[in-house]
């Protein structure tokens, strides 16, 4: 009796120990909770050019490729367009005030949850449900990095941030075990990133990779 009690409280401190360990802001100290704004990090939509970035995207076995063009078309409003290499149009998103609203969608994508799919993750691509949000802010001493965190329909997003450029290097989705998504950001010597690749955990099968074009509209 006391060897399976003893068995069991030693399952449950390693189980608690490994979500703690794996846990995004593990040697990281919460600061404090602040709202988030374009001073505090360096947003993906480039507001003095347009961008152009070669896109790949698998969405449930399909695989589209094109190009993606972020484009603002006015203050505080942006459009990001996927065109096809074949110059099919596939989806116009106008950003307005961190709000989404489609402006056209290419039929066979014309889905409730294939919608919902991609425009959550576009979302968490450009930074939508990180600027201009209460986030906690947590700090490590040792290095030059920060992340901020927020909930999101009772997901957690964690935003790694680099401190001197102001760039957000990683973004993690996690559930409450698990990470769900995961967004990895690579610059170059600018501010703007180069590369951007989404991926999903589990059982979502969307992949989208961004690779930026030399070439602004």
């Amino acid at each position: 009796m006391q060897q399976s009690l003893l068995k069991n409280l030693c399952l449950s401190s390693l189980f608690i120990t490994l979500i703690i360990s794996c846990s995004p802001t593990h040697n990281y100290t919460l600061k404090r909770t602040e709202l988030v704004t374009e001073s505090d990090i360096h947003s993906i939509i480039n507001k003095d050019n347009s961008l152009l970035y070669k896109a790949k995207i698998n969405l449930y076995n399909h695989y589209y490729s094109g190009l993606i063009i972020l484009k603002q078309t006015s203050p505080g409003t942006s459009h990001l367009v996927f065109i096809t290499e074949l110059g099919i149009k596939m989806f116009d998103f106008e950003i307005r005030n961190n709000q989404f609203k489609l402006i056209y969608v290419f039929e066979p994508l014309n889905k409730p949850n294939i919608l919902r799919l991609l425009e959550n993750d576009l979302k968490l691509i450009l930074l939508q449900n990180l600027l201009n949000q209460e986030a906690k802010l947590f700090e490590r001493n040792d290095n030059d990095k920060r992340i901020y965190q927020t909930t999101n329909n009772k997901l957690k997003n964690y935003y790694f941030v680099k401190a001197n450029t102001k760039t957000v290097e990683k973004t993690i989705v996690k559930g409450k075990l698990f990470i769900k998504e995961k967004v990895d950001y690579i610059y170059n010597d600018s501010l703007i990133a180069k590369q951007i690749k989404l991926k999903h955990k589990g059982i979502i099968r969307l992949k989208i990779e961004l690779n930026k074009l030399s070439t602004n509209l």
